[in-house]
C-alpha cells in the first residue's frame, strides 16, 4: 500500500490526463443532466477534490490484498486509470451508449494503459452474465446508486454475481441527511432532490440524482444483496475542509456521522455464498 502522498501524485497526473481528453462540446454529457453543462458544472474541479474518496476506496483494496478490479460506472475512469497504475489488474463497467462518441478519446487511453472497458449497463439485467461471473477479487460502485430512478437490485446482485467468494465492495453513495441539505429544507424550504429545472429541461432518461441514501438507507441494500458488511464511515470532501470557517459553518457534518456529505460501506460477500 502506498502513502497518501504518493497516491494523491498519481491520481491527479490521471485527471490530467482525463482532462485533456474531455471534448471541446459538453452537449453529448448534458443531454440526460442539464447540470453537466460546461458552463455549470466543474468536471476537473470535481476529479481534483474526489481524491479524498478514491483515497478511501483504494484503502479498502489494499487492505483486502485484491488485485482483480472492477469499477462499476467509473465513468470518466481517472481512479480506475489510477489503479491500473498501482498494478492492479483493472476493469471499467460503464454504458457509454448516452454520451455518443464523446467518450471515445477517454475509454481509448483507459484501454492503451492496461484498462479493461467494458460497455455494460450493470443496472439493468446483463445479456452476457456469465462472462462476469466471480471473475473479480473487488468491485468499486462510486456515486452511482443515486442516479437510478429504478430499484438497486439488479445492480447489487449483477455485483454480488461479479465478485468472487470472499470479494470486497467499496459502495458509495451521497448522503440525503447531509447538514447543509438538512438546513436548506428545514429553515429555508428548499428541497434536497436536484433541481426541478435541471429534470424538467433534460432529456429523457434523466440521469442525475433521482435517490440520494441515508446510512441506513446504504445499510439495507447491501444487506438485501447478502453482502456482508465490513466497515462503515462518513466524511466531507465537496467543500475546503481546511478552512476555519468551513468546519465552523459545516460544523454538524463533522460532529456527526449521519449528517456527513458521503457514505463509504466496504462490504464483503460470504465466502461460499450463492451467486
Amino acid at each position: 500500500m502506498i502513502d497518501r502522498a504518493r497516491f494523491d501524485a498519481l491520481y491527479q497526473q490521471c485527471v490530467t490526463e482525463v482532462i485533456g481528453r474531455m471534448p471541446d462540446d459538453w452537449s453529448a454529457f448534458a443531454k440526460h443532466n442539464v447540470g453537466w453543462r460546461k458552463d455549470r458544472f466543474d468536471a476537473e474541479g470535481y476529479l481534483r477534490m474526489s481524491a479524498e474518496r478514491y483515497w478511501r476506496a483504494y484503502r479498502i483494496l489494499a487492505a483486502t490484498g485484491a488485485r482483480s478490479v472492477l469499477d462499476v460506472g467509473g465513468f470518466l475512469a481517472a481512479f480506475p486509470l489510477s489503479l491500473a497504475r498501482l498494478g492492479f489488474e483493472v476493469s471499467i463497467a460503464e454504458h457509454y451508449e448516452y454520451y455518443g462518441a464523446a467518450m471515445d478519446p477517454i475509454a481509448g487511453h483507459a484501454r492503451s494503459n492496461g484498462v479493461r472497458v467494458i460497455d455494460a449497463d450493470f443496472t439493468i439485467a446483463l445479456a452476457d452474465r456469465a462472462a462476469i461471473l466471480e471473475r473479480f477479487d473487488a468491485i468499486t460502485c462510486m456515486a452511482v446508486a443515486e442516479h437510478l430512478a429504478h430499484s438497486p437490485r439488479v445492480l447489487m446482485e449483477n455485483i454480488r454475481a461479479a465478485l468472487k467468494p470472499g470479494g470486497a465492495l467499496a459502495f458509495e453513495v451521497p448522503n440525503l441527511a447531509f447538514w447543509p441539505k438538512r438546513y436548506a429544507f428545514f429553515v429555508r424550504g428548499e428541497s434536497v432532490l436536484a433541481p426541478i429545472s435541471d429534470v424538467y429541461q433534460s432529456e429523457v432518461p434523466f440521469t442525475g440524482h433521482h435517490r440520494e441514501y441515508t446510512i441506513s438507507d446504504a445499510r439495507y441494500v447491501v444487506g438485501e444483496a447478502s453482502l456482508e458488511l465490513v466497515r462503515e464511515e462518513t466524511f466531507n470532501y465537496g467543500f475546503d475542509t481546511g478552512r476555519i470557517w468551513n468546519r465552523l459553518k459545516y460544523a454538524p457534518a463533522f460532529l456527526l456521522q449521519e449528517w456527513a456529505e458521503v457514505i463509504l460501506l466496504h462490504c464483503r460477500k460470504p465466502p461460499g455464498g450463492a451467486r
